[in-house]
């Protein structure tokens, strides 16, 4: 989070919408304007509000587009039009709230993610800690819970490594702790990229590595990598799975997650269309990562 004594002034997008429409939703926020967002939910509503914050300097042309997107999904579905809330805030305003959402998160028998302003003394022999901004990572959702197990299960010391969508750069830290050889963390949303270098000086991170700001087409000219990991969305991993595959070595891991069950029979017909059918699925409530293994 801003230092206390640096004021910043963010947009804050709050979207009221139908539960059965949220993970479209979210997917295309992601996707097209934030990699961060946070979901404030009822247990018993219908309906949950969708929120997410950018720097009032941030001068992209979304709104309309955004708008219009969920309006016409809803429409589809028989759903009453979705309410958009803006207003400004200082991150001042909402951090203390923030603060207190975000918890230390244990992952399988000996990884640990703890916000930095967590001083409880822990055991793990794989401790993460985080400065949690609004980017995925926190070690909260799923498929991030995920991606740090398959990891843990099967990423060797001397191996490349390769963060795709790396939010706060949690799974890249995790590697480094494992010994990998390099590592490169890309994400098209600066606030992520900016977070990501932070918690690398946080966890003294020593592997040689790169974190950079784009797309996968930064990595075009790179030689295959032992490990790659794309934690990011079904329709964006349909699109670059023939990059996914190149860059992964010729018995090097793939995994992809940001799935959802229900996404997986197009996952895996593309999987197959790519020649890759050995596989294993980590299953997280209705969330599912997929780790692929070559050669």
């Amino acid at each position: 989070m801003p230092h206390r004594d640096k004021v910043v002034t963010y947009r804050e997008i709050s979207i009221v919408i139908d539960r059965e429409i949220q993970d479209v939703v979210c997917d295309y926020i992601i996707e097209h304007v934030s990699s961060g967002l946070l979901l404030e939910d009822e247990d018993g509503r219908s309906q949950l509000t969708v929120k997410f914050y950018l720097p009032d300097s941030d001068e992209r042309d979304f709104d309309e587009a955004l708008k219009c997107f969920i309006e016409e999904l809803a429409e589809d579905h028989g759903l009453p039009a979705p309410t958009l809330y803006e207003c400004k805030v200082e991150n001042v305003s909402w951090e203390e709230e923030y603060r207190k959402s975000v918890k230390p998160v244990t992952v399988g028998e000996d990884i640990i993610i703890r916000p930095t302003w967590d001083a409880s003394v822990s055991e793990h022999p794989y401790q993460l800690l985080i400065e949690p901004k609004m980017a995925f990572g926190t070690g909260t959702h799923e498929t991030t819970r995920s991606c740090l197990q398959a990891i843990r299960d099967h990423l060797e010391p001397g191996l490349s490594f390769l963060d795709i969508g790396c939010g706060s750069g949690i799974l890249s830290i995790l590697a480094d702790k494992m010994e990998a050889s390099f590592i490169k963390a890309v994400d098209y949303d600066e606030i992520a990229v900016e977070n990501s270098r932070e918690n690398f000086h946080l966890n003294s991170v020593t592997t040689e590595h790169e974190i950079l700001c784009g797309t996968i087409d930064i990595c075009a000219d790179d030689e295959p990598y032992n490990f790659v990991c794309a934690n990011i969305i079904r329709q964006t991993i349909i699109e670059i799975l023939p990059q996914l595959d190149r860059l992964t070595s010729e018995h090097g891991k793939l995994v992809l997650s940001g799935l959802l069950e229900m996404d997986l029979p197009e996952v895996q017909h593309a999987l197959r269309d790519q020649g890759l059918t050995d596989l294993q699925i980590y299953p997280d409530n209705e969330w599912r990562t997929v780790i692929i293994f070559k050669g």
